[in-house]
């Protein structure tokens, strides 16, 4: 897997060669060089002549117009649109001046001849620092080209993408293929950027290994890395060995989500699950979850009461986990009891769902903790957490994730379609980019609790159970995908599939 980075570390990298030798000049025309190697390879394989190069007036474009001069000495036929106009920056500028006499440059205009006249499209307009929206004057062109039967590639990343968040502009072409440089872009693997990228290919332009001198890390996860994070079963092992989890989860209205959360756990290997819930809630689940021990609350018009609190942080002692949320609910008892729990206890305690709303009224609770606390909120209610709205958290959600991380020192499962786990010492922050949408149902989340509890339990470091909880479940849905419809898979199929996603990973 190519490494990772955000913009800004991008940005930084490559300011920073220069200091090792190598300028921006020499990054762009190699930058250039790799594309022009990514566009001949797939000219000739599909006996394509005609490419059409849509630069910009910056970087970006000025990577287009060295790549052109390649182009013309492979024998293509190729024709430039500057599409907003003569280069600005001074390196398109030089690129410019170095531009091939032979090459064609031909004016910009709603003429559909160029796009039928081109076998390949080369976005080469807007590079990472790009955010907002396309110019009106473009989108003409550009919708003209994705109409169009051209092979559309894509220079570091299609115009319109956002590198820093994976938003998408209205208008933006839907390339075949990313050429990146040096690195993936953060955005392109976020969706729904990652929608418009096509394949994409990484190509080393140059840039030093010391010139990343940067304070953290992003992964990708895959089948390898997390099957290195689980850890080994041995024959001599007892229940004892892979923990106590102690689950704190139900209200009447809610009894489900206790359910799923506590099957969760009991698939994912923990030893032991005592769920602790109200009379209501033991009664409808008690029948049917044999594996699982109960332990009685006191309730309060169908809620836990915060008069439990002695009770469950004396139980926790001996658990090697604390799970608290999933189907709790929200009003003064369940908002009293949550602060209780996390200012006493000294278990991991996973927060979920209603246990992460009844923060929201105490958040600075969690700067004064005994336990490790691991988070594991959807967007919304990680909005809610910051007090702000969900399209401002959208904005900036891997930055505010770790920021979010480190201020309150706790471990944070940001979830989304990609999901991004982060701790406190933010050194390595892991994206994880499985599933689809037979996740977007009631249960999805008291599924994933309930496995990154059990991880949390069996000893597992809490970003890691994290990441492996997420990446599992997401697998299980893609399974389930090839022999169900998505809208059909609720949250006992992934139950009933984990098992067997949980072996092939192991094997």
């Amino acid at each position: 897997m190519s490494k990772i980075l955000t913009t800004q570390q991008m940005g930084y990298a490559e300011k920073n060669s220069a200091s090792y030798g190598v300028s921006l000049s020499e990054l762009m025309d190699n930058a250039a060089l790799s594309l022009s190697h990514k566009i001949t390879k797939i000219a000739y394989k599909r006996n394509l002549k005609n490419i059409l190069i849509l630069a910009g007036s910056g970087n970006n474009g000025g990577d287009g117009l060295v790549c052109a001069n390649t182009l013309l000495s492979n024998s293509l036929n190729v024709r430039i649109i500057l599409v907003q106009g003569s280069p600005k920056s001074e390196l398109a500028k030089a690129a410019m001046s170095r531009l091939e006499k032979n090459a064609e440059i031909v004016p910009a205009s709603d003429d559909a001849e160029l796009t039928e006249w081109a076998d390949i499209v080369v976005d080469a307009v807007f590079g990472t620092g790009f955010h907002g929206s396309l110019p009106d004057e473009i989108k003409p062109l550009f919708k003209m080209v994705s109409e169009s039967e051209a092979v559309k590639i894509a220079c570091d990343l299609p115009s319109g993408v956002n590198a820093k968040n994976g938003e998408v502009s209205d208008g933006t072409i839907e390339c075949d293929y990313t050429v990146c440089f040096h690195a993936l872009k953060l955005g392109l693997l976020l969706s729904p950027a990652k929608e418009f990228c096509g394949e994409i290919t990484t190509c080393d332009i140059g840039i030093p290994n010391q010139a990343e001198d940067f304070d953290f890390e992003i992964e990708k996860l895959d089948t390898t890395l997390v099957k290195s994070f689980l850890p080994p079963r041995p024959n001599n092992a007892h229940k004892g060995t892979f923990g106590k989890l102690l689950c704190v989860c139900g209200c009447s209205g809610y009894r489900g989500a206790a359910a799923i959360s506590t099957l969760a756990a009991l698939r994912t290997g923990v030893g032991l699950v005592n769920l602790c819930t109200i009379d209501k809630v033991i009664s409808s689940l008690s029948s049917n979850i044999y594996e699982a021990t109960y332990t009685r609350l006191e309730s309060e018009n169908g809620f836990i009461s915060c008069d439990n609190a002695d009770k469950i942080v004396g139980l926790s002692k001996n658990s090697s986990a604390l799970l608290l949320g999933c189907g709790l609910g929200k009003n003064a008892h369940t908002i009293s009891l949550v602060k209780e729990i996390v200012e006493r206890a000294e278990t991991p305690i996973i927060i979920d769902a209603d246990g992460i709303n009844c923060l929201c009224e105490n958040i600075n609770v969690l700067k004064n903790t005994k336990a490790k606390i691991i988070l594991t909120p959807h967007i919304a209610e990680f909005s809610r957490l910051l007090g702000i709205s969900v399209s401002e958290f959208l904005e900036n959600r891997f930055d505010l994730t770790r920021q979010f991380s480190s201020e309150y020192n706790v471990t944070v499962l940001s979830k989304s379609t990609q999901s991004i786990a982060a701790s406190s010492d933010c050194k390595k922050v892991y994206l994880s980019d499985t599933g689809n949408s037979a996740l977007s149902k009631g249960g999805s989340g008291d599924l994933l609790a309930g496995m990154t509890a059990s991880f949390v339990a069996q000893g597992i470091e809490p970003i890691l159970a994290c990441a492996i909880a997420q990446f599992v479940l997401g697998i299980s849905a893609e399974r389930l995908a090839k022999s169900m419809s998505r809208r059909s898979v609720i949250a006992r199929d992934i139950l009933d599939v984990l098992p067997f996603v949980l072996k092939e990973i192991e094997d």
